[in-house]
């Protein structure tokens, strides 16, 4: 199974949709959450046909802020136990392993409400007693190792999030990639790097799924890096082939047309999306030019 989230920080532009649509795409999750949608069910509905996915469960924005929506494919069978402004609690089908809840979470973003954002973790904990995975932007930091940049975080907001993960017999899965997720005042000396997105899960689960892989994804459109969880890694890949130029190509009369096609013409695309479409159709370009 594959597991996409992200905080997009609003769906309302045609480019956010854009590259929404290019990370599932190139990516091609099972399930996708996203956390600060900033639109309603019916805004969710369209995005979840763009997106040419079977089901979506959308939380609707609270005034100019939040919203949630999980979509998925026909392909895994789950079913949503309960919902909030903060999380979409559901139970997993698996054949092979048996059920097992995956809780797709939103953490309060204001400091003054993080005790509320622990208390509800072990709310959470106590829902059920099946293999538990958890993911999403929790808005807290484990440690000040999860931060870059200008003042210290303070030591009782680590040690506060810390003492809840630990009671909730959660395990933080390491992140493959860039240790950050989130970025404020990009390209300034004020820079400060976060990460404020992970997966989490308890032992019964890491059992199940021994092999899981978590990966930071280039960013794009959002000052969140979108996240994606493999459970399976050595059933579906996770990455695709590493991508090389060869030379020769520019000797090629028509190379010209290939990287423009790849390149595409929507001016709202990020460019890591812009050069993924043009490996893309290098590669298959280079394999008709072989055949």
């Amino acid at each position: 199974m594959i597991i996409l989230s992200w905080n997009c920080r609003g769906l309302g532009s045609l480019s956010a949709i854009s590259n929404l649509r290019n990370i599932a795409q190139r990516h091609n999750p099972d399930l996708i959450f996203l956390s600060e949608t900033l639109a309603n069910a019916r805004k969710m509905e369209t995005v979840r046909v763009t997106l040419k996915f079977d089901s979506c469960l959308a939380v609707d924005v609270d005034g100019r802020s939040g919203g949630l929506a999980v979509l998925w494919r026909n392909n895994i069978k789950c079913r949503v136990l309960n919902y909030s402004q903060n999380f979409v609690n559901m139970m997993i089908e698996d054949d092979i392993r048996g059920q097992w809840r995956l809780t797709c979470y939103y953490g309060f973003p204001e400091r003054g409400r993080r005790k509320l954002a622990w208390d509800m973790l072990r709310d959470l904990r106590d829902m059920s007693d099946n293999p538990w995975c958890i993911i999403g932007d929790f808005n807290d930091l484990l440690s000040q190792e999860d931060k870059r940049g200008i003042h210290l975080h303070l030591n009782w907001l680590c040690n506060g999030f810390r003492n809840a993960v630990e009671e909730c017999n959660l395990t933080d899965i390491s992140i493959e990639g860039y240790q950050f997720t989130w970025t404020k005042s990009r390209g300034t000396p004020h820079m400060i790097e976060e990460r404020l997105d992970r997966a989490m899960a308890t032992t019964q689960w890491l059992e199940l799924f021994p092999n899981v892989r978590l990966l930071n994804l280039p960013a794009s459109h959002s000052d969140h890096n979108p996240i994606i969880l493999y459970t399976d890694p050595t059933e579906r890949h996770c990455y695709r082939y590493s991508f090389k130029f060869e030379n020769k190509w520019l000797l090629e009369e028509d190379i010209r047309e290939v990287v423009e096609a790849g390149w595409g013409p929507n001016r709202g695309m990020e460019i890591s999306d812009r050069l993924g479409g043009c490996a893309e159709e290098l590669r298959k370009w280079s394999r008709r030019k072989r055949s």
